[in-house]
């Protein structure tokens, strides 16, 4: 009775959270011309860090200041935004925009952390992270846990493999691969 009547309350301040971030972003604003726009990313540890990084590549230089949330454990990810970061402007010695922030939360939950236990761990990580998204203001959110794939890939058959070798042609190109 206890654990479902906290559980309960913990999804009602989660709502009211929600609500409220809802309003404060989706309010009308006037609109303002601007030569950048900044951008939030929300890096997780592991691969996404550098799946996301690798889709970051990809933007021009207006999409600045970037600000960076990771973890408060996770040093790799600090690493490999620092030394992308460093990468970019190096490329691009003569960029107006190359300001870019990292911000640490806690983990909402650690590896091996009880079910029960990650309820509280998340609130924290929200009370935290609400006022953050709020001070820097993004215009562009994102997650590290995109995937830079459109469409699906096409699924190969052997037949169709053995053709394509016969013909010259690269079954790397056909099953969907991309250099």
């Amino acid at each position: 009775m206890g654990g479902t009547l906290i559980l309960a309350a913990a999804a009602g301040a989660v709502a009211v959270l929600l609500a409220v971030r809802l309003w404060v972003v989706l309010r009308p604003r006037a609109a303002v011309p601007r030569r950048s726009l900044s951008l939030l990313v929300v890096a997780g540890s592991g691969g996404h860090t550098t799946e996301i990084l690798r889709l970051l590549e990809n933007l021009s230089d207006a999409y600045s200041p970037r600000h960076y949330i990771i973890a408060d454990t996770d040093e790799m990810s600090a690493h490999k935004i620092n030394s992308f970061e460093g990468n970019r402007a190096d490329r691009n010695p003569s960029a107006m925009f190359t300001e870019y922030y990292i911000h640490r939360i806690p983990r909402s939950r650690e590896v091996q952390q009880s079910w029960l236990s990650t309820v509280l761990t998340t609130l924290y990580s929200l009370w935290l992270s609400f006022p953050l998204t709020h001070r820097v203001k993004p215009d562009l959110m994102s997650e590290g846990n995109l995937h830079a794939e459109v469409e699906p890939k096409p699924k190969l058959n052997p037949r169709s493999c053995a053709n394509k070798e016969e013909k010259g042609e690269s079954v790397r190109a056909a099953s969907g691969a991309v250099d």
